[in-house]
């Protein structure tokens, strides 16, 4: 891997408008009262790309144990800066538990209230979001849309168990209520996957990496649900365990893309494939590339990170620079691949702390475009300009 130059390095994860794109975990840091000044329940430790920002709130808002079927989690992030945090409700146990993280299901959250927060990391306060009669079962199909700066939408899709039909919950910031749609639901009978949900403008795509895509513009008069398939071989049957760590569906600009790891059909050699989605309405994705993982292992860069030749871990795809360029995990490292030329961009430990190392996915990680106005672009800066590693915000 070639010396890069600071100032270059930083451009990877500039936009054109001269924001910041920060990588944040989205488990966050839960920690008692006395950590923030009064009146803030929430802040924002922002690191340069591709360290790891995290979120940490107040105890109030996340007062269970976390456990890998059910954590405090960053579903939905917007360019004005608010996230959107579900978490589950009920007493705080006794004693009070530090913010670690039981590595096997616990099971004693169940018959708890699960509820959605919007984070405000400007104002550092957060805002519990009204129920809305649908039990919240995971976080997967839930996303945050900016409208303005003042105003957003949540989008929260049930589909109706044994029927063709959903149930589209969209919350409007003002008049802070409600609306139910039913919609049509196109995998009729086949549940969903719930692996995430990403939001270009004010279209909102649901993603089951087994099977598809939905999506829905939830600023058209009337809302409906448009199915796009995943590209050619790629259906799984449902409840394919660990696809996260396998596959992820991201924005570079424009463009929608997918990416995953498996093997060749031809030789069963383990591949990278790229691909782009042309036409939403023939469901046509373009094949942009498809490298060797061996020919990543051979990289001078990959060797120099010293790291095993395995199968790496799908993190994400960058959402600014052109090509095709996606990032990995590798035991507790990022790091970032030219898949067209298989070269090494950059590496970096990755201070994700919870979930342990071995859950480490696309789920768990998201490039987050930060505001340009307010402490978290100030922060970012004076780490520029000092070559911290990272800060941390106390308001």
């Amino acid at each position: 891997m070639e010396k890069v130059d600071t100032a270059v390095k930083d451009k990877r994860w500039q936009k054109k408008d001269g924001r910041k794109w920060v990588l944040l975990a989205c488990v966050p840091h839960v920690v008692r009262g006395d950590y923030f000044e009064a009146g803030m329940d929430n802040v924002i430790k922002a690191a340069l790309a591709p360290r790891a920002t995290r979120l940490v709130v107040h105890r109030s808002i996340a007062p269970r144990r976390k456990t890998i079927d059910d954590h405090p989690f960053v579903a939905g992030a917007d360019c004005h800066g608010r996230l959107l945090l579900y978490a589950s409700q009920g007493p705080e146990p006794e004693p009070p538990v530090l913010d670690g993280f039981y590595r096997g299901p616990l099971g004693e959250h169940h018959g708890f209230p699960k509820a959605y927060f919007i984070c405000d990391t400007l104002k550092h306060k957060s805002t519990r979001l009204p129920d809305h009669g649908f039990p919240i079962l995971h976080p997967g199909n839930a996303g945050l849309v900016a409208i303005t700066k003042t105003i957003f939408h949540v989008a929260d899709l049930h589909p109706i168990v044994g029927s063709d039909k959903a149930a589209l919950l969209i919350y409007f910031s003002v008049p802070e209520i409600w609306a139910t749609h039913v919609v049509d639901y196109p995998p009729r009978d086949r549940p969903w996957g719930g692996n995430g949900v990403v939001v270009h403008k004010t279209i909102v795509w649901w993603v089951d990496l087994s099977y598809g895509l939905l999506s829905c513009d939830i600023s058209a008069r009337r809302q409906n649900l448009r199915f796009v398939p995943l590209p050619p071989d790629c259906e799984l049957p449902p409840g394919t365990p660990d696809l996260d760590k396998r596959r992820c569906v991201g924005f570079r600009g424009d463009d929608l893309r997918y990416m995953g790891i498996h093997e060749r059909e031809y030789d069963g050699k383990p591949v990278v494939s790229m691909w782009t989605l042309v036409d939403q309405d023939a469901g046509t994705w373009r094949l942009d590339c498809q490298p060797l993982v061996k020919d990543i292992w051979n990289d001078e860069g990959y060797k120099a990170t010293k790291l095993p030749r395995e199968i790496p871990t799908v993190a994400f795809i960058h959402p600014e620079l052109p090509g095709n360029v996606a990032y990995f995990f590798m035991r507790s490292r990022l790091f970032g691949v030219n898949l067209y030329t298989r070269k090494v961009l950059e590496w970096q430990f990755f201070a994700m702390l919870n979930p342990p190392m071995r859950y480490h996915s696309s789920r768990f990680v998201r490039a987050w475009a930060c505001p340009n106005s307010g402490l978290i672009m100030h922060a970012l800066c004076e780490i520029s300009t000092r070559n911290y590693s990272f800060m941390f915000m106390h308001g």
